[in-house]
């Protein structure tokens, strides 16, 4: 994580020296998550719905040239405080609904293809890598009798993650700055749960956070596109 300093610093002055366009700016969203938990050889499956979350951040678009083609390319990163979760109901039971929330540090980086004059728009995909820095959640069912339940324990599980983003929206530059709405969706390749060897059948061996939202930014930009043949 440390080379990210770097690459923002060395993207922002690319821009400045007019070689390229750099913006950088703020967002905040919302979304909706959810997680993805089963046992790959026993049979443990929890019934987990959505949770509503917020996220904000900084974002940086950088493009360091321009062609004379219907889609130019770039790439776009930045650093996400995001809040993912999930609510398990255990239908039958009688039980009340439990519910999570895990708010993330999220440090994504993606290319991105775009097409449009003034207002542009915008496909992308990528990775992310994200940290752990807190969580709440609902005290533990009382009796977990003939019910599969598993969620994030501190001294057990883990706190990093890494996974798959993709967006997809459009901005439009103004005298005041830039616009942005951006829609996106990620998926956690790792599993925040640590299940030790697949004999463990109390806990999944897949658990995979979700989410699916939409945000909205105000950038500046630094340097101007160079047309090149």
């Amino acid at each position: 994580m440390r080379v990210l300093p770097l690459f923002f610093f060395l993207v922002i002055t690319l821009g400045c020296l007019g070689q390229s366009k750099t913006y950088v700016g703020l967002k905040t969203g919302a979304q909706i998550n959810s997680a993805y938990m089963v046992h790959t050889v026993f049979n443990f499956r929890a019934n987990n719905t959505f949770k509503s979350g917020l996220n904000t951040g900084l974002v940086i678009k950088h493009f360091p040239k321009k062609r004379k083609t219907f889609l130019n390319t770039g790439i776009q990163g930045g650093v996400n405080y995001i809040q993912r979760g999930w609510v398990q109901t255990f239908k039958g039971t009688g039980l009340p609904n439990y519910s999570i929330t895990m708010n993330y540090l999220e440090f994504p980086i993606e290319g991105i293809g775009y097409f449009g004059n003034q207002t542009k728009y915008f496909v992308g995909g990528g990775f992310f890598a994200e940290y752990l820095v807190s969580s709440t959640k609902d005290q533990d069912p009382a009796d977990l009798t003939n019910i599969d339940f598993a969620t994030y324990e501190k001294g057990r599980d883990r706190r990093g993650g890494y996974g798959a983003r993709f967006s997809g929206g459009a901005w439009r530059d103004f005298s005041f700055g830039t616009l942005q709405l951006e829609g996106f969706f990620t998926y956690s390749f790792s599993n925040f749960i640590d299940a030790g060897d697949l004999s463990n059948d109390q806990l999944p061996d897949i658990s995979n956070l979700w989410s699916f939202g939409v945000s909205i930014g105000y950038l500046i930009s630094f340097g101007k596109l160079k047309m090149v043949e």
